[in-house]
């Protein structure tokens, strides 16, 4: 991916990341002020845990950040929420990298256990709050990825090889909980949520399944 390429897809994923929040918050707005429901605005940040299942690569977890925008709207049991997160990842090669993808390899002399590679991702999920209780909700939804860049940080991979697909779909499950219920100041929330990798990120050899999968963490605030 050259530098060209990879500038112009994070500017057009950031144009479309702020034409889907401003579309969003004008939603959402008007159907508080239309229906009288809770709405929630705020920014969260915490941790992904990530491993990569595939031929390949190690299948254990890796700690990374990811940070972002939410807006819910909620009604006594139920609610919508929709965000834009960004997150990073990280993907580990075992002994078997080498044999199944040496036609994209480098020449390097040995099997280069343990390389790796990190790769940033903005999330749209769409996600319903089924709410136990005020203070503790549960959520499911689907979640849209585009992948912004890779880096190759052992340099594992010849020059130009885009190792990860650009879009990928999930699958979401956690929990949130919301401090403060319907105060009108700032309200404080913590999550956990686990995310089911449901595509083949491969961009190498389609034939050859990789699925991300997540734990994430987070703490946010919201008006």
């Amino acid at each position: 991916m050259n530098l060209q390429t990879s500038g112009s897809k994070i500017i057009n994923m950031k144009q479309g990341m702020l034409l889907f929040l401003f579309l969003t918050m004008s939603i959402l707005v008007r159907s508080k002020s239309k229906f009288g429901l809770d709405l929630g605005i705020g920014l969260k940040a915490g941790l992904t845990l990530n491993k990569v299942n595939g031929y390949g690569w190690q299948g254990v977890y890796k700690t990374n950040p990811n940070a972002g925008f939410f807006a819910n709207l909620n009604k006594r049991r139920i609610g919508i929420q929709l965000e834009a997160l960004w997150s990073q990842s990280t993907m580990v090669t075992d002994t078997s990298f080498h044999g199944v993808y040496a036609q994209y390899y480098r020449n390097i002399e040995d099997s280069l256990i343990n390389g790796s590679f990190k790769f940033q991702t903005i999330a749209i999920p769409i996600l319903v709050n089924l709410k136990l209780t005020q203070f503790l909700w549960i959520q499911l939804g689907p979640q849209f990825s585009s992948n912004l860049s890779v880096l190759d940080k052992n340099k594992i991979l010849k020059s130009g090889t885009d190792i990860i697909s650009q879009n990928s779909y999930d699958v979401i499950g956690g929990l949130w909980v919301q401090f403060g219920g319907k105060a009108s100041i700032l309200r404080v929330n913590a999550g956990l949520r686990y995310i089911w990798g449901i595509s083949n990120i491969n961009n190498l050899v389609h034939e050859r399944s990789w699925t991300n999968q997540m734990i994430q963490l987070h703490v946010g605030i919201s008006y």
